[in-house]
């Protein structure tokens, strides 16, 4: 039974939530969040034994209701063992997804120095933005401003 009660960054991507925390400086990924948004809903149950001991662990975690759940966790290097394992052409773009936006994210959250740039996610309903802080000024990527006017965002 885990004994770990984690608070995760939640990421949504195609109207799915990804729920990730950073722990010891490392990535977590929760596996069943991951196993929906590839489109493999029984990922939680079959991954697990295709990785080593330390890819692996369970926690608590908070859903998007409010609610503690047990889950299995999986590394970052886990996520891209199972992008390859269960390979589909439109998991490329997830993984970018993840490189480019919710890892940076993640250690940009946890970073102490004040002075430094950091990501943050600007959220609606459906969609989120990544944005980079920076001297109280928020920063948004060119190629990003049609989905920044498509909806009202709110930063978290």
């Amino acid at each position: 039974m885990p004994e770990e009660f984690l608070i995760p960054t939640e990421f949504i991507r195609h109207k799915r939530l990804l729920r990730a925390v950073l722990l010891e400086d490392q990535c977590w990924f929760c596996a069943h969040d991951l196993g929906r948004l590839i489109g493999s809903p029984y990922l939680a149950e079959r991954i697990e034994r295709n990785l080593d001991d330390d890819q692996f662990r369970c926690a608590w975690v908070r859903d998007g209701c409010g609610d503690y759940v047990d889950e299995l966790l999986i590394s970052e290097s886990a996520v891209y063992a199972a992008l390859i394992h269960y390979f589909h052409p439109e998991n490329r773009s997830i993984r970018q997804w993840l490189t480019l936006h919710v890892i940076p994210t993640l250690r940009d959250q946890h970073r102490s120095g004040l002075g430094e740039p950091r990501r943050e996610m600007l959220r609606a309903a459906t969609q989120t933005l990544s944005v980079l802080k920076w001297q109280g000024v928020t920063w948004v990527p060119y190629q990003h401003w049609p989905e920044l006017t498509a909806g009202p965002l709110g930063t978290t």
